[in-house]
């Protein structure tokens, strides 16, 4: 993904984090029980997405609290 963008690029995901103590609050767990049976899919904690980004060429920078349960995720 990163060789299909100009070197100054951001990515940024838009999702809910996972606690990285694996306790997760009661509506992470329900959103990620969701994500598994429609999409097959799985919530994350800032650091498995660190690695998902590391992947794709980019690096996590930051990770920005919004006034909802979902945070923005910049990589570079």
């Amino acid at each position: 993904m990163r060789r299909a963008t100009p070197a100054q690029a951001r990515l940024i995901v838009i999702e809910p984090l996972l606690p990285e103590d694996k306790e997760p609050a009661l509506e992470a767990a329900m959103m990620d029980i969701a994500m598994l049976v429609v999409t097959g899919g799985r919530e994350r904690t800032a650091a498995e997405f660190a690695a998902l980004y590391e992947l794709a060429g980019f690096r996590l920078q930051r990770v920005i609290p919004t006034a909802s349960p979902f945070k923005l995720l910049e990589g570079r």
